[in-house]
C-alpha cells in the first residue's frame, strides 16, 4: 500500500491546455475568444473561435477579416447563423484561420464585436451602437531561422566542422548551473510582479462622465442636421437608459419604456428625477423610433437638452457633478 501511495504521489501533473483565450461580459452579452494553438511555428495556423451569446431582442455583428492587424493573415472565415444556445438567447459563432507571419512574442490584437437592438421590422437596419471587445491574446511564434538567417540572402554553405573542445571542469558545470537558476529565479520573480501589477484593474469611468463624453459625441456628429433623425433619437435614448444602469443599477436597456416606468415606479427613491420628466423624454423618443414621427429641430433640441438636464440633475443628487454637458446643450440648442 505503501508503494501504491508512493506512486500516485509521484504522478506528473496534467500539461497546461494548449490555448489562450479571453470572456468579456456587458450584462447579457458575452463575448468568448480562444486561439488554438498558443505556442506554433511561423507559417502553421492558427485557429481562432469566437462566440458570442446574446438575448433574442439582440443583433450581433461578429469582428471582420481585416481586424486582426499586420500580424497575421487571414487564411479562411466561417461564420455560422444565429442559433439557440443551450444556455438561452442566441449564440452567433465565428471561426477564423490565420497564419503568423512574424516571430517571438506575438498578440492577436483585441477583436471587438458590436450588437445592438433587434429593428422592429425586416427593412431596417440596426444601428451597431454599442460594443464589447475582448482583452489581446498572446502568442508565442517560432522559427527556424537565426538572428543571421535571411530569406532574400541565405547563406553559403559552411566548411569543415572543427575538432571538439577539451571537456570542461565539474567546477565550471557547477557556476554554470548556479548562474542559470539565480537567473531563471530572478525572471520567475519579475515576471510574476509584472503580472501582478498588469493585472491591476483600471479605474472605472463614473457614469455621468461617459454619459457627457457620449453626448458630446452625438451632438458634434450632426446626425439631425444629416436627416438621421431616428438614428439621432435612437442614440440619444439609449445613452440615456444606459447611464441609469450604469448610475443606479436598474436594467433599463433591457426594458421597454412602460416596463422602465413601473419599475421605477415600484422603486421609489431610487432615481433621484421627477418621473413625469423622464417619462416625456422617453415617450417623445419612442414616437420617432417607433411611430415614424418626424420632430422638427425645436424637438430635437429639447429632446437632447432634456437628456443633459437628466444626467446633470441626477448626478448632482448622487453627490458628483457633470456640468459640460449642459454647456454642450446650449450650445447645440445655439
Amino acid at each position: 500500500m505503501a508503494i501504491a501511495l508512493a506512486a500516485s504521489g509521484c504522478r506528473e501533473a496534467p500539461p497546461p491546455p494548449d490555448f489562450v483565450s479571453d470572456v468579456a461580459e456587458r450584462g447579457p452579452i458575452k463575448l468568448t475568444v480562444r486561439a488554438t494553438p498558443k505556442a506554433l511555428w511561423i507559417g502553421d495556423p492558427l485557429t481562432i473561435d469566437l462566440r458570442v451569446v446574446a438575448p433574442e431582442e439582440y443583433v450581433v455583428q461578429l469582428p471582420g477579416a481585416g481586424d486582426f492587424g499586420d500580424a497575421f493573415e487571414v487564411r479562411r472565415m466561417e461564420t455560422q447563423e444565429a442559433r439557440p444556445d443551450p444556455a438561452g438567447g442566441l449564440l452567433w459563432r465565428a471561426t477564423i484561420t490565420v497564419e503568423p507571419l512574424q516571430s517571438g512574442a506575438v498578440e492577436v490584437p483585441p477583436l471587438v464585436a458590436r450588437y445592438a437592438h433587434r429593428p422592429a421590422t425586416p427593412d431596417e437596419k440596426p444601428t451597431f451602437d454599442a460594443e464589447l471587445a475582448t482583452a489581446s491574446l498572446k502568442l508565442e511564434v517560432r522559427s527556424a531561422l537565426t538572428t543571421q538567417d535571411s530569406v532574400m540572402s541565405p547563406r553559403d554553405i559552411t566548411g569543415t566542422l572543427a575538432p571538439q573542445p577539451a571537456p570542461r571542469s565539474p567546477w565550471f558545470w557547477a557556476g554554470l548551473a548556479s548562474g542559470v537558476i539565480a537567473a531563471a529565479l530572478a525572471a520567475y520573480l519579475l515576471a510574476r510582479w509584472l503580472k501582478r501589477r498588469a493585472s491591476r484593474p483600471a479605474p472605472p469611468i463614473a457614469a455621468e462622465v461617459w454619459a457627457r463624453n457620449a453626448l458630446d459625441k452625438l451632438a458634434a456628429e450632426g446626425l439631425f442636421d444629416r436627416g438621421h433623425v431616428r438614428e439621432f433619437y435612437y442614440r440619444l435614448s439609449e445613452i440615456v437608459r444606459v447611464y441609469i444602469e450604469r448610475k443606479f443599477s436598474l436594467a433599463a436597456p433591457e426594458m421597454t419604456t412602460e416596463e422602465f416606468l413601473n419599475a421605477l415606479a415600484r422603486s421609489r427613491g431610487v432615481l433621484p428625477y421627477p418621473a413625469e420628466r423622464l417619462r416625456e423624454f422617453l415617450e417623445a423618443c419612442d414616437l420617432v423610433k417607433y411611430a415614424a414621427f418626424q420632430p422638427r429641430r425645436e424637438g430635437a433640441d429639447h429632446a437632447f437638452a432634456s437628456a443633459c438636464a437628466f444626467v446633470d440633475e441626477t448626478a448632482r443628487a448622487a453627490g458628483t457633478h457633470a456640468a459640460p454637458s449642459a454647456a454642450r446643450a446650449e450650445e447645440m440648442a445655439a
